[in-house]
Order: structure tokens, then sequence, then C-alpha cells
């Protein structure tokens, strides 16, 4: 038999195609102006703020944060100042207090002899505005109650520049064992306010 001849190799397949992936589409070309020109697309600018802007903005914080503490500052200092001249007040009022006490005699006898000033008692209207109250809260003391009866009379002698032994006279029916301390205290507060009076 004749010999075989050996057979060309047979080509490989053919391999499939690619897959495409699918393009955006592009945007359309900007239309032609009236000059044939293209206008250039517009985009949107995000304003910045200047630096001068922000510097100047905390300059005025800062400005509005020390007006705030100068104002709390000169507040407390009022408050302080304040406060310090009360108790200065209150300091010379109990100094003079205690000088014009030491004037005013502890003897019965001396204390009914001692001159007052009626004119500075009726100038300063020291039997209704000191006396009256204080009358008042001692007839309740030695009472037990009110009396606006003998309290306005008692007030009423002081006006009429009563001395000690007259008040006396007229209360002693009264007050019987306590008209005496009665009239010492009564006489020894209004030379007090007599004299605080002249005096301030």
């Amino acid at each position: 038999p004749p010999p075989s001849r050996s057979q060309p190799p047979l080509p490989p397949p053919p391999s499939a195609p690619a897959a495409v992936t699918p393009q955006a589409p592009l945007p359309p070309p900007p239309a032609p102006t009236s000059t044939g020109e293209r206008k250039a697309p517009v985009t949107t600018k995000i304003a910045m703020p200047k630096p001068a802007a922000i510097f100047n903005a905390d300059e005025e914080e800062d400005e509005r944060e020390a007006e705030k503490q100068a104002r709390k500052k000169k507040k407390l200092e009022k408050i302080d100042y304040g406060e310090h001249a009360l108790e200065e007040d209150k300091k010379r009022a109990a100094e003079m207090a205690k000088s014009i006490i030491d004037m005013i005699p502890t003897d019965t006898d001396a204390l009914f002899a001692y001159p007052l000033k009626w004119q500075v008692l009726d100038d300063n209207d020291v039997a209704d505005e000191k006396m009256k109250p204080w009358v008042q809260k001692k007839l309740i003391e030695y009472l037990g109650e009110e009396e606006p009866t003998l309290t306005a009379y008692i007030t009423t002698l002081i006006k009429q520049h009563k001395g000690p032994k007259d008040i006396l006279e007229e209360v002693i029916g009264i007050l019987d064992n306590d008209a005496q301390i009665f009239v010492v205290k009564l006489w020894r507060m209004l030379l007090f306010e007599v004299l605080k009076a002249e005096l301030g």
C-alpha cells in the first residue's frame, strides 16, 4: 500500500470577541453664538471669605469680650465700693452714737438739769419722728398693750417743751412705780436724738 501522508494541523477555533463597555454619552458641545463663537461652559464659583474679613470678625469678637469683662469688673468694683462705704457709714454712726451717749449724764438730777435745745427738736421734728414710736413701744412693754391716746398725749407734752418733772407728774398715776424709770429713759432718749440731730 502507498505510504500515508501526514495531515496538516487544524487551525484553532476563533476566540469570542471581547465585551465592549458602553461609554457615557458626551455632553453636547456649547451652542454657537450669533458671531459663530462657542460659549465656554458656565462653572459655579464658591465665594471664599477674604482674610481681612475673617481677621476683622475675630477682632470684633475680642473687643466685645473685652467690653463685657470691663463692664463686669466695673460692676464688681461698684458693689465692693458700695459695701465698703456702707461699712464706713455704720462705723461712723456707731462712733457718733457712742460719743453722744458719753455726753449724757447718768445721774438722774444731772440728767434732768441737762440743757436741751428745743429749737433743734422743733426743726427736726424729733417729737413725732423719733420719740412717738419710742413712747409707743415702751408703753406696750409697761402696760402690755398699745395705748395710742397716752402715746399721743406724752408726745404732745414733749412738743410743748415740758420738762421731765412735768412729764413725770402726768404719767405717775398710770405707770405707778414704773413712772420714774420710764421718764428717765425717755429723757435720755430725747437728749440723744436732739444731740444727734444737732451734731449730725
